[in-house]
């Protein structure tokens, strides 16, 4: 009999670290669920070899996804070159209006362009990718660097 209850227990405490594992686990899934936007951005800063009036062309291209198990609605992306050797935020919006689909299984691509006088000496030019979608029924917003 009390091998009985032990072996028992044991099974108790067994059970108790599975159940508490799918717990954790389903924890994790729950906090993955819903859209989330992936990017990869790529930019370039130079004067034109074509171009020698001292203006020089700052480039940027990019991919956004969505990762996520549900819809990103009304996707909009915006590239925001922030210039402070010329004092000027300039806002380019790159895609409007797209659905993307979860799971990334659809991507958009853009490139853009922002082109300034040369600074000497030179000076950098940051770029600030930001992306707003509607999820259920609300605006949401990524915005990095």
């Amino acid at each position: 009999m009390k091998k009985l209850a032990a072996g028992l227990a044991v099974c108790v405490i067994i059970a108790g670290i599975v159940l508490g594992g799918f717990s954790l686990y389903n924890l994790v899934e729950q906090k993955e669920r819903g859209v989330h936007i992936g990017y990869d951005v790529f930019s370039t800063q130079g004067a034109s070899a074509e171009n020698l009036t001292g203006i020089e062309s700052v480039k940027a291209h990019g991919t956004v996804w969505n990762m996520g198990d549900k819809e990103a609605k009304n996707v909009t992306v915006t590239v925001i070159f922030t210039d402070t050797a010329h004092d000027k935020v300039v806002r380019k919006t790159v895609v409007e209006g797209v659905d993307l689909l979860p799971n990334g299984k659809q991507y958009v691509e853009f490139d853009t362009e922002y082109l300034r006088e040369l600074t000497i000496p030179k000076t950098l030019v940051n770029e600030t990718i930001q992306v707003n979608w509607i999820e259920n029924g609300q605006l949401k917003t990524l915005s990095s660097r």
